[in-house]
């Protein structure tokens, strides 16, 4: 075990679904393959997932869809589609698992998604990002 698991509670599960509708401005679907962060940033507005999380304090765990990868190719979804609206997708614990990484590598290329992280190793995807209409600025 590493450090990080060490320190930040890891929960697999297995989703039902992974695209969910939502009614965020201009977008259609959000899909998230964690939820919970590793990052704990204080000013997180996904704190209140704890309300329905009972894995403790925001911040010690994270949820890992792992079938996330195969659930992406189920399901093309129509409209705009947001990663993580509930976690960041390039948190600490990506590094090691790549969940995010082969999500992308597994959604429709057509789909319109848009990615919001505070980590820089989105950079590690760079190879996949411009197959699914992404620019990294």
């Amino acid at each position: 075990m590493n450090e990080l698991q060490t320190m930040i509670r890891l929960v697999e599960r297995r989703a039902k679904t992974i695209f969910t509708p939502t009614k965020l401005p201009d977008t259609s679907y959000t899909i998230n393959q964690y939820v919970g962060c590793g990052h704990a940033c204080l000013y997180c507005y996904a704190k209140f997932m704890c309300k329905w999380k009972q894995h403790g304090e925001w911040g010690s765990w994270v949820e890992v869809k792992v079938n996330a990868p195969e659930l992406v190719k189920l399901k093309h979804p129509a409209g705009n589609v947001y990663m993580s609206s509930v976690s960041d997708p390039y948190q600490p614990i990506e590094k090691e698992l790549q969940l995010t990484r082969r999500v992308l590598l597994n959604m429709d290329k057509s789909v319109h998604l848009s990615v919001q992280t505070k980590s820089n190793l989105i950079l590690r995807d760079i190879d996949v990002l411009p197959s699914m209409g992404l620019a990294v600025n």
